[in-house]
């Protein structure tokens, strides 16, 4: 199959895809990135795949005991916070309390957690580390600087530069604050304030 004329591709795309994006106006910035969109959603949605798998693929952090890296945080989050509810870790973490409680069993079952009646309210239950899941949050501290290194130079040596990266993790925070202030209409609604 003969290859496209790189001249006649050019010719299809917007005037503004044909320049430097960096010597944009505004319009055309937009017509820029709406012409590269369906491409870039791809991209995306192939990172947050691939982070998701990660995120939920079982590890052994403590021999004998498998934990996801949801659960290895909810541990974390609950030994920086002694007492802390699973109402707050959802509103905090975004996540439905259904399926934040789910983990938080799992976690109990495995030692990690412990839960105990609030003096106040009988009902409601204030979530402890064990002596295991304390372990567990050394082991990580001490290990997260040797880790983040790790990844960092993975990144680096497969074609990053480190003004990329500083840029990679900009936008990741930009987009988070942007995608946390949308509208209503997901998991705002189910978590209880």
């Amino acid at each position: 199959m003969k290859k496209p004329d790189k001249r006649t591709q050019d010719m299809d795309r917007p005037a503004a895809c044909q320049k430097n994006p960096e010597s944009l106006d505004m319009q055309e910035v937009m017509d820029y990135l709406l012409y590269h969109s369906s491409y870039r959603v791809g991209m995306v949605y192939d990172f947050v795949m691939v982070c998701s798998a990660m995120i939920n693929i079982p590890k052994e952090y403590e021999p004998g005991i498998m934990l996801t890296i949801v659960e290895v945080s909810i541990v974390m989050e609950v030994v920086r916070s002694p007492g802390i509810t699973a109402a707050q870790l959802s509103r905090k973490w975004k996540r439905t309390r259904s399926a934040l409680s789910q983990s938080i069993k799992k976690l109990k079952q495995k030692g990690m957690l412990e839960a105990q009646p609030s003096p106040e309210n009988q009902k409601r239950l204030l979530l402890y580390p064990t002596e295991a899941g304390i372990r567990l949050w050394e082991r990580i501290v001490k290990n997260k600087e040797k880790d983040k290194n790790t990844i960092i130079e993975r990144l680096l040596t497969n074609g990053c530069t480190l003004e990329e990266l500083n840029t990679f993790y900009r936008v990741m925070d930009i987009y988070t604050k942007t995608a946390l202030q949308q509208p209503s209409g997901g998991w705002q609604d189910l978590i209880p304030e």
